[in-house]
C-alpha cells in the first residue's frame, strides 16, 4: 500500500482541482466552533463550551443576536457579528493549521502543474490570511466564494464555475470536500470527489463514505 498523495496521480484521469477550505485543507472548524466563546471573552465574559453547538445551526446574524440577548450585551447584534469575525480572523492569521499531509498533497499537485482552485463558505480575506501565513496563497489560481458569488455549493454553478477558471474539463476535475450536502452537489454534477473526515461533519461520515470516489483521514492514508 502507498500514501495516497502519492498515488493519486499515477491512478486517476486529473486535469484540475477544486478545495474547500475549512474542515478539507485547514483544521480551522474548532476555531468556528469556539469563536463565540472567544469573542465574548475579549468582553471579560465566560461563556461555555456548549456555546458553540447552539450557534452551529445559526447564522452569523442570528447568533449574533442570541449572543447578546442571553449575554445582556449593550454592543448592537452587527458589532458583535463584527467582533466574532475580526476574533477568527485573528485565529486565521496566527493559529489555524493544515489537515494531515495537506501539504504534502498540495505539494505533489503543483509539482505535477495540476491547475488549483478554492470554493469555499467562507469569507476570503479570513482564507487569505491563512494561505498567506502558510505560503500556499500562490498554489491557487483563484478563491471563490459562495458570499461573492452568489450561490452556495447546493448548486453547480460555483463548482462548474472553478472549473471554468482554471479550464478543466468537468470529468478530469477532483473536487475535494468534507461537507455531505458539497459532495452531493459535485458528485451529480459529474466531478469525482474526495471526501474528508472532519470532527464537524462525523454524523454525516457513513454518507461522505459511500458518496465519495476516496474517503482520506490523512491525505497520506493507504490506498
Amino acid at each position: 500500500m502507498s500514501k495516497f498523495y502519492e498515488q493519486f496521480l499515477k491512478r486517476e484521469f486529473v486535469t484540475g482541482m477544486i478545495f474547500d477550505v475549512d474542515g478539507t485543507l485547514l483544521d480551522s472548524m474548532p476555531v468556528w466552533a469556539h469563536s463565540g466563546e472567544r469573542y465574548l471573552a475579549t468582553l471579560g465574559v465566560h461563556a461555555p463550551a456548549s456555546l458553540g453547538k447552539t450557534l452551529f445551526s445559526l447564522t452569523m446574524q442570528q447568533g449574533a443576536q442570541y449572543i447578546k440577548k442571553t449575554y445582556g450585551l449593550s454592543q448592537t447584534a452587527e458589532e458583535i457579528r463584527a467582533g466574532i469575525i475580526r476574533t477568527v480572523l485573528e485565529a486565521y492569521r496566527k493559529e489555524t493549521g493544515f489537515k494531515p499531509s495537506a501539504l504534502d498533497f498540495l505539494n505533489t499537485l503543483r509539482a505535477a502543474a495540476i491547475p488549483m482552485i478554492v470554493v469555499t463558505s467562507n469569507d476570503k480575506p479570513l482564507v487569505e490570511a491563512a494561505f498567506e501565513r502558510l505560503g500556499i496563497r500562490s498554489y491557487f489560481k483563484d478563491i471563490l466564494t459562495c458570499g461573492d458569488f452568489g450561490s452556495g455549493k447546493d448548486q453547480p454553478d460555483i463548482f462548474y464555475a472553478a472549473a471554468e477558471r482554471i479550464n478543466s474539463q468537468v470529468s478530469g476535475t477532483w473536487v475535494a470536500e468534507d461537507g455531505l450536502y458539497a459532495i452531493c452537489t459535485a458528485k451529480k454534477a459529474g466531478f469525482r470527489t474526495i471526501g474528508i473526515a472532519d470532527a464537524s461533519s462525523r454524523d454525516d461520515e457513513a454518507d461522505i463514505r459511500h458518496l465519495s470516489d476516496y474517503f482520506l483521514f490523512d491525505y497520506a492514508d493507504d490506498v
